[in-house]
C-alpha cells in the first residue's frame, strides 16, 4: 500500500511525466481524454498499489479553483489509500492559501525536493493507525542483529539484503514487506549495546531523519531499559 499519491490538478502535466510518477507512487489525475485512452496502458505497466490501481482520473468539479479541488478531492483519495500520509500536488504553485486549506485537513508542507510536485504530509501523531514495531537489543552484537530482528518483525521476504540500500527500499519503497509505514520502530534495552551497534543505531536514526523529511510516515524510539 502506498503511503504518498500524486494529485495532477492540472490538463498540461505531460503523460511523460505521469509515467515517471507512477514508477514512484499512485498518481490521481485531472481528467483529459489523452489521459482516459492511457488509463489501462498505465497501469498495466506500473507498480501494483494494492488495492487501487496506479493510475486515476477524476472529474474536476472547480476548474478555476485548483485549491478547492485538491481539499475536495482529498477524503476520497484517502478512502482509497488507508496508508496515506503524504500528498504530492502538480500543475499548482505554492501559496499561503494553499498552505492554509490543508492546514485544515492536517497537512503541512515538507521542503523536501527528492520527488516531484509541492508536498505535504501529516504528522506522524496525526495518523490515526501506526502500528509498533518493537525490538530488543539485549544481545544484539552488531547491525547485523538489528536487520535480523527488524525484518522478522515486519515479514520482509528472506532474499532481503542486509545493508542501508535494502532497508530503504523495504521502508519507502514498500510493496516489500507484511507490514508497510505508517509505523513507529521501539528499539528497548539500548542500555546493553556495544559500540558498534551505537554507531549503526546513529546511522540508522540519520534514514530515518531523511525518510521523514520525504513525508514518510516512519518514527524511531530508542530506550535505554
Amino acid at each position: 500500500m502506498a503511503w504518498q499519491v500524486a494529485i495532477v490538478v492540472d490538463a498540461q502535466t505531460s503523460l511523460h511525466d505521469i509515467q515517471v510518477l507512477l514508477g514512484q507512487m499512485p498518481v490521481w489525475a485531472l481528467d483529459t481524454p489523452e489521459r482516459r485512452t492511457v488509463i489501462r496502458q498505465l497501469n498495466a505497466e506500473a507498480p501494483t498499489w494494492d488495492p487501487d490501481p496506479a493510475f486515476t482520473v477524476f472529474t474536476g468539479f472547480c476548474p478555476d479553483d485548483p485549491i478547492a479541488e485538491i481539499v475536495n478531492l482529498i477524503p476520497t483519495v484517502e478512502e482509497h489509500h488507508s496508508h496515506l500520509s503524504t500528498l504530492r500536488f502538480l500543475g499548482i504553485d505554492a501559496s499561503d492559501s494553499l498552505t492554509e486549506d490543508l492546514a485544515e485537513v492536517v497537512y503541512q508542507p515538507l521542503s523536501s525536493k527528492n520527488y516531484p510536485g509541492i508536498a505535504f504530509a501529516k504528522p506522524l501523531d496525526r495518523i490515526a493507525e501506526v502500528a509498533e514495531i518493537q525490538l530488543d537489543a539485549n544481545n544484539w552484537q552488531s547491525s547485523d542483529d538489528f536487520y535480523k530482528a527488524f525484518f522478522a518483525a515486519v515479514g520482509a521476504p528472506s532474499w532481503q539484503g542486509h545493508n542501508f540500500d535494502a532497508l530503504n527500499d523495504s521502508i519507502a519503497t514498500g510493496n516489500i514487506n507484511e507490514i508497510e509505514v505508517p509505523y513507529r520502530i521501539s528499539i528497548r534495552n539500548a542500555c546493553s549495546m556495544n559500540n558498534d551497534v551505537v554507531a549503526f543505531l546513529q546511522m540508522l536514526a540519520s534514514l530515518i531523519r531523511r525518510l521523514q523529511s520525504d513525508g514518510c510516515p516512519i518514527g524511531l524510539v530508542v530506550e535505554q531499559a
